[in-house]
């Protein structure tokens, strides 16, 4: 499709806003699955706002952070229908080259961010045999039909494997309430 048939267009890219709904549904589940005394879930945090060069970066979703340790996680959600490239955008954040942007900033032994994939983009053959090609284990959760259940297993799995201090006795609370 050439630009003038594609500046025709009644519905231009941008005008669906629907991913608006999959954002939030994300952050409240991570508000049900974690228990506010141990956690902070937050909305949109600023922590990456200028991560690329001091000047530009990135806005996650979502971060949760386990307060005894102060570790965090990041998460970028991406829907789509059975079309699009959400998947491919997502690529951006689990890069050789961010890996090492984060770790300057944070110095974890982990790289701290996940996309959770919703819609089409856990369900559909084509987005999701390419998953395990993109990213790394435990650092993309195929979301299918909003489940809270295997949201909270895929949270408890990052927790403990991430932001809980090996050295802490105390186990948090990853748990649907």
């Amino acid at each position: 499709m050439n630009s003038a048939m594609l500046s025709r267009r009644a519905r231009q890219p941008g005008h669906d806003r629907t991913f608006r709904t999959s954002e939030k549904n994300f952050v409240e589940a991570l508000k049900k699955i974690l228990d506010s005394n141990e956690w902070r879930v937050e909305d949109h945090p600023g922590d990456l706002r200028f991560v690329i060069g001091e000047r530009y970066g990135v806005v996650p979703e979502a971060s949760i952070e386990f307060l005894a340790t102060g570790r965090k996680f990041f998460f970028e959600v991406k829907k789509q229908g059975p079309a699009g490239n959400a998947d491919e955008r997502a690529c951006k954040h689990h890069t050789v080259q961010f890996y090492k942007e984060l770790h300057k900033k944070f110095g974890y032994d982990y790289h701290p961010f996940g996309t959770i994939m919703c819609e089409s983009l856990s369900t559909m053959e084509r987005y999701t045999v390419k998953h395990p090609f993109y990213f790394e284990p435990d650092h993309y959760f195929c979301w299918v039909d909003y489940d809270l259940d295997s949201l909270a297993d895929y949270i408890a799995r990052i927790a403990s494997r991430w932001l809980i201090d090996p050295q802490d006795d105390g186990t948090p609370q990853v748990v649907p309430q």
